[in-house]
């Protein structure tokens, strides 16, 4: 029964990720995006995906700094805050902490080392075409950790974003062309 219920949640995410595509202000892609990780973790955690879980709790912390970061970048009163190189310090580590405690089950390095390597592109990329690959790039561990641990919804949402990142990044390689 939590299986069944887990997989529920799973879609109710995947209803929420998608709806965040048809948002135009950044605040409302954060917020959708937000909801949708928070019905994930809650998924992950049901079908028995503790991975899966925790690294997404640690991409809301990721994702809601570097939304700060890019709001307030301009403001000089928060510049040292939102560019803290203690925050990724602190991030990698959690990461890269919990890729060597998860050696011994390969399947769970799969999101982990995908959210450190998505960490490492967001931090230091300001390049949109860029970022849209290393999502879609990132997105594909996390296909192969959902297909072996039966996540139906998590397999379908990364599916569907690595279509869309990779097509976003062709569509941007053609405007640049015609430029």
């Amino acid at each position: 029964m939590t299986e069944i219920i887990g997989q529920a949640i799973g879609f109710i995410a995947l209803i929420l990720s998608c709806y965040r595509y048809f948002k135009k202000k950044k605040t409302d892609v954060m917020k959708f995006s937000i909801l949708s990780y928070a019905c994930y973790i809650v998924h992950y955690f049901l079908i028995g995906a503790l991975a899966g879980s925790y690294t997404l709790v640690i991409a809301i912390v990721r994702d809601y700094y570097i939304y700060l970061r890019e709001k307030h970048h301009k403001k000089h009163r928060h510049r040292k805050l939102y560019n803290n190189p203690l925050v990724f310090i602190a991030l990698f580590s959690t990461y890269a902490v919990l890729i060597y405690l998860n050696l011994s089950t390969v399947e769970n390095i799969l999101p982990l080392a995908a959210g450190l390597t998505y960490l490492c592109f967001e931090w230091f990329s300001t390049n949109k075409t860029t970022l849209k690959f290393a999502g879609g790039l990132t997105t594909i561990p996390w296909i192969i950790y959902n297909i072996l641990c039966f996540s139906i919804a998590g397999t379908i949402t990364d599916s569907i974003q690595v279509i869309a990142s990779f097509t976003s990044v062709t569509k941007d390689k053609r405007a640049r062309r015609r430029k």
